[in-house]
This record gives C-alpha cells, sequence and structure tokens, in this order.
C-alpha cells in the first residue's frame, strides 16, 4: 500500500491534463478537484503504517524535502503533488509520535481563523500562489489549469491523525475512511456555499467521529502514562 497508493497518485497527475476536458465551473471542481483530493489523501495516508516507527520517516522527510524542492524549481505543477504527500505523510507521523494528547480540536479553531482572516484563505479563493510552494495544485482535465487546491497542513494533519489511530488502538479503516470524506466534504461546501471552506476541521471530525467511544480511553492511558513517567 505505501509503494502501490503513491505510484497510482503519480500517474493520475501525469496523465490528468490529457484526459477529456469537463465543463468549465463546478463539474470541473467537484470531479477533477475530488479525485485529486483523493489522490493526495491516498500518498499521504499510505504512511501511517510506519507510525511506530523513526528512522524510515525520518529518512522519507529528508528523501522527499530534496525531491520537492528540485520539482518545484523546475515548475512541474501537479507533478510534484505525490513527493509533497510523501512529505507531509512522513512529518505528520513523527508529528503524531512527538505530540503527547491527541486530541485535534484547538487544530481545527487555529484553521478557521486562518482561512477566513490569513493566507489561506487568499490561496483557497486566488488559486496556487508563489508564495506557498508546498500547496498542492489538483489540476482540471484537458490542460485546463487548475480545479482546486488543498493546503500542505491539511494533508500533514491528515496523516498525524491517521497516525495516531495506529498508534493508540483506534479504528483504522474508519478514521482512514472519516479523514477522506472530511476532505471532500469541505470541496463539496466550498461549491455549495460558494466561499472557502476550511478542510481542517472537517478532517477532525473525520478523525474524531469513528473513534468518539475509544477517545476517553486513550486520554486516561495517556494521562496515565505521564503520571507513571
Amino acid at each position: 500500500m505505501a509503494i502501490v497508493a503513491p505510484l497510482v497518485a503519480l500517474a493520475y497527475f501525469l496523465v490528468a491534463p490529457y484526459l477529456p476536458a469537463l465543463p468549465e465551473g463546478d463539474a470541473t471542481t467537484l470531479v477533477a478537484g475530488g479525485i485529486g483530493l483523493l489522490m493526495v489523501a491516498a500518498a499521504t495516508l499510505a504512511l501511517a503504517p510506519a507510525a511506530d516507527t523513526l528512522i524510515g520517516p525520518l529518512l522519507i522527510v529528508l528523501g522527499a524535502g530534496l525531491v520537492v524542492g528540485a520539482l518545484n524549481a523546475a515548475d512541474v505543477g501537479a507533478a510534484a503533488n505525490v513527493a509533497e504527500a510523501l512529505l507531509a505523510g512522513a512529518i505528520g507521523v513523527l508529528f503524531a509520535r512527538w505530540l503527547a494528547t491527541p486530541v485535534p480540536i484547538f487544530v481545527a479553531a487555529i484553521d478557521i481563523w486562518s482561512v477566513a482572516s490569513g493566507p489561506s484563505s487568499q490561496l483557497l479563493d486566488n488559486g496556487t500562489d508563489i508564495s506557498d510552494p508546498l500547496s498542492f495544485d489538483l489540476p482540471a482535465w484537458g490542460n485546463q489549469g487548475s480545479a482546486a487546491d488543498l493546503g500542505f497542513s491539511d494533508a500533514l494533519f491528515a496523516a498525524m491523525f491517521t497516525a495516531w489511530a495506529w498508534r493508540y488502538g483506534l479504528r483504522r479503516a474508519a478514521t482512514v475512511i472519516g479523514i477522506t470524506i472530511g476532505l471532500l466534504a469541505s470541496l463539496v461546501l466550498s461549491l455549495a456555499l460558494d466561499r472557502a471552506i476550511p478542510a481542517l476541521p472537517l478532517i477532525a471530525a473525520g478523525y474524531l467521529l469513528p473513534n468518539l467511544d475509544r477517545i476517553p480511553a486513550m486520554l486516561r492511558g495517556e494521562t496515565a502514562a505521564r503520571t507513571r513517567g
């Protein structure tokens, strides 16, 4: 899975510009943007099984970071998405290992504020900006430019939440499905409401809702571990 998913995603991003063009507007955003989100999610979350390791994610951060830098310098556009997804996934796995309390509510609040008043809002409104080279450019079909964009931090936190599911005995498959649905829901709501909807609160909901009955026990275990320490 850790190899197949990124390869499938890379193949999609390379061929997307050559697929039959879709009608301009919401159809392109929904179909091409939605499939692009699924590909980014697949490549990012494929690293979740490495949640209990250290060397592997560190090596991926180093290697993917170098590749991302080279690809962005060459201005390859969506072809850099998979390397960026692996970088986000590896950093997310490392964050899940280092952060002690896996409750992402504070992250959602920060993201709501940033999208409402800061750079994330401008990015979603105006498309990919050169000041944010790590954002994911989700290509439209038929060489029609971008269908949508996704922030690097959204993929990073999605990977972190998924790694927590592996580390703390949560529902793994349900968490992956919930986070993916959260990503897609942010796109659908953005179209329905005609405004930028932050993805991170919906990603956090996709992590929390399938695990509501297990999170209290997980937090008690974390508290007990800190007390013993």
